[in-house]
């Protein structure tokens, strides 16, 4: 792999976890955001009414109109909290997760912790003790609940809470005496506690919410991973099953239904393990639940279907969390097309296109296959050649089609004078060849049920044709040899039957002649 491909992969990495991470920054800011405003109702209108019993408290001792003025002011921040709290709700979540509706919270938040503040400062009466420490507790408390509530974004409750505490703090220690002056040292001690407290809390929203978020995305890719899984499995061109630890079927897509001819309720159950099952395709899945993968080749068939399928079927096993296997899944492929595929490459390769008989290829291969092959006992048989005599002028005078049916003819004729294992094939032209094995032992015995058999071809394939509406006769010129398979050479053979016919051919056609030495020599 060259440098550049390497950088390139290196920084499309880098550039998909930037990525990634940046929209996991952005989820968590925003869910934190809505937490704030989710958390604000409560105690919005509980600080309210804190305030109103403050006043209450301070009434006696503080004028009317400060008190007035300081609960009108946290009202108003409170009402104006509430109405931006309210529009961020009807937002949609897009637009919640912009960063002003944060800043706006703050805003609300740091300004009503000033006015509280500023109510440490204005309702502060120094020589009333008990409205002192009544004051000294509503902002402790105040201060408290806001930690709770606001620790999501830890500045925004440090916002809030330093406004409330330090004025207080500070007017303790103006006092001067010892009293005084050690509430103060308490306060302090407050407000490191809250501000460490919310520190610690902050912290533990952020990992909350972390997690509930990477729960959320990873609840996410394990759906998308199941539809795309699902998709693939519906719409697959091979069939797809799964089955569990006993090899039970216990899903399929509707690729293998059709594969199989059987609907979905004749196939769910199934236990391909049983007694009844195919052997070969039970070991593909013990193999499979044994050692993780099983293979199956040949022609299928369900218990009590009428047809096999020619299929091939690959099976994987399935381990659980815990390395356990707990099942697995089978792809399997329709031969069925393929099976058909091969049979017609099969019959273009070895058989011949107009006649439909075996062609030279296949019946020299045959006859070489006998010649090679060990015989435990004597084995005789003969090999004819043929030649129709006058072909060619019956091509050039009634045209190609005419011949071609002639030789349709021809072939359905020999066909019919064949035993069961022999064979005849057309090699060209209209020449066609025949291979027979004989029964008897003996050479005399040999010779005259090889004569007997090919006067009896010669006698069929002598009878008029139909050709053009009219009967045609067409003699054969028909040579062949006899042979002892166990010390047959196949060309030897094919030259020898090709001699006889030729001599057949000379002497005036429509002749039948057997093979004799002599022949060769009088060819040259």
């Amino acid at each position: 792999m060259s440098q550049s491909s390497t950088t390139g992969t290196a920084s499309g990495m880098r550039s998909g976890f930037q990525r990634d991470h940046h929209v996991s920054v952005k989820r968590l800011h925003s869910e934190k955001v809505r937490l704030l405003y989710d958390n604000l109702w409560q105690p919005v209108l509980s600080s309210v009414l804190a305030g109103v019993l403050l006043v209450a408290a301070m009434w006696p001792v503080v004028p009317s109109w400060i008190l007035l003025t300081w609960l009108a002011v946290l009202t108003f921040v409170s009402l104006a909290r509430l109405v931006l709290a309210y529009y961020f709700r009807r937002l949609p979540a897009q637009q919640q997760q912009r960063r002003r509706w944060l800043h706006r919270f703050s805003i609300g938040a740091i300004a009503a912790g000033c006015v509280w503040g500023s109510g440490g400062v204005f309702l502060f009466a120094g020589e009333n003790h008990g409205q002192v420490a009544a004051l000294s507790i509503v902002l402790a408390g105040i201060a408290a609940g806001g930690i709770t509530t606001l620790s999501a974004v830890w500045w925004v409750s440090l916002g809030f809470v330093l406004p409330i505490i330090l004025p207080l703090l500070v007017q303790f220690l103006l006092l001067g005496s010892s009293l005084a002056i050690l509430i103060g040292a308490m306060l302090s001690l407050f407000l490191g506690l809250i501000i460490t407290t919310s520190r610690r809390l902050s912290r533990i929203i952020h990992d909350n919410i972390a997690l509930r978020v990477s729960m959320s995305a990873r609840e996410v890719q394990l759906q998308e991973s199941e539809n795309r899984y699902r998709s693939i499995f519906q719409r697959s061109p091979l069939g797809v099953l799964h089955f569990d630890e006993h090899g039970q079927v216990t899903d399929c897509n509707s690729k293998l239904l059709n594969i199989l001819g059987v609907n979905r309720a004749q196939l769910l159950g199934y236990r391909m393990l049983s007694h009844s099952a195919d052997s070969r395709v039970a070991k593909a899945v013990r193999n499979a639940l044994a050692k993780g993968t099983g293979y199956y080749e040949g022609t299928y068939y369900l218990p009590k279907a009428s047809a096999g399928t020619p299929l091939r079927a690959f099976f994987n096993g399935v381990h659980s969390a815990g390395n356990e296997m707990v099942g697995g899944v089978a792809i399997i492929e329709d031969f069925t097309e393929r099976k058909r595929a091969d049979v017609i490459i099969y019959r273009q390769a070895y058989y011949d296109s107009l006649t439909d008989l075996p062609n030279r290829r296949l019946f020299i291969e045959r006859l070489a296959a006998l010649c090679n092959e060990k015989q435990t006992e004597q084995q005789g048989g003969l090999l004819m050649f043929l030649d129709l005599d006058r072909f060619k002028l019956i091509n050039d005078t009634w045209g190609h089609a005419t011949g071609d049916d002639l030789l349709v003819q021809v072939a359905r004729r020999l066909e019919g004078c064949l035993r069961e294992g022999d064979m005849a094939a057309r090699l060209s032209g209209d020449e066609f060849v025949l291979l027979a094995l004989l029964e008897e032992k003996l050479e005399a015995g040999m010779e005259a049920a090889a004569e007997a058999y090919m006067c009896a071809v010669q006698q069929a394939l002598s009878e008029p044709y139909r050709l053009e509406s009219r009967w045609v006769e067409v003699t054969p010129s028909m040579g062949y040899t006899c042979f002892m398979a166990a010390d047959c050479d196949d060309e030897e053979l094919l030259k020898q039957a090709d001699i006889a016919m030729y001599r057949a051919k000379t002497e005036g056609r429509a002749r039948l002649r057997r093979f004799k030495p002599w022949m060769r020599d009088a060819m040259h």
